[in-house]
């Protein structure tokens, strides 16, 4: 019974990295060597499957997200 979910989680990851231009087997590489965005984006995208968001609703959610970290993160060094 787990795999169904396994994949269909695999799937919702795979769809959302493609909107974003990434490919799976080097975000994954990222993510075990410790790369900041990659972390935070794979926490964002496992959060919302958790919720049971679509995969639209998921890319808008980061799009807005990223945006508003990405800002807020300029104006610190901007500072």
């Amino acid at each position: 019974m787990r795999a169904p979910t396994y994949h269909k989680q695999n799937k919702f990851i795979n769809d959302i990295l493609k909107v974003f231009h990434l490919r799976m087997d080097e975000f994954i590489y990222k993510i075990v060597h410790h790369h900041p965005y990659e972390i935070v984006l794979y926490l964002w995208i496992t959060k919302l499957y958790t919720r049971g968001k679509s995969t639209d609703e998921a890319i808008q959610i980061i799009y807005k997200a990223r945006n508003i970290f990405l800002l807020s993160n300029c104006s610190k060094n901007n500072s």
